[in-house]
């Protein structure tokens, strides 16, 4: 079976979906696994999410603050800067 052949669910009462197992087999789907919904002019469109952990996280933040002198002040002031442009 192609990923193209259809396969049908049933959404419940509280909205909830069961991916066919076929598919989250295919896609990598496990529990915990985050899905973006896309509303699109055909229809939804289900997009796999994949977030670094907290590791991953820190480490982006760490390699990206090379060179960047910043306080802690700084920081503080650029957020409470952005919140009130937000608002």
């Amino acid at each position: 079976m192609s990923t193209d052949d259809p396969e049908l669910t049933t959404v419940t009462s509280k909205g909830q979906v069961t991916i066919p197992s076929r598919l989250r087999e295919e896609f990598g789907l496990e529990k915990g696994t985050k899905l973006m919904v896309v509303p699109t002019d055909h229809g939804l469109v289900l997009k796999k999410v994949e977030l670094p952990s907290v590791e991953q996280f820190h480490e982006r933040v760490e390699s990206r603050s090379d060179g960047v002198d910043l306080s802690m002040d700084d920081v503080n002031r650029l957020v409470h800067e952005a919140r009130e442009d937000d608002e």
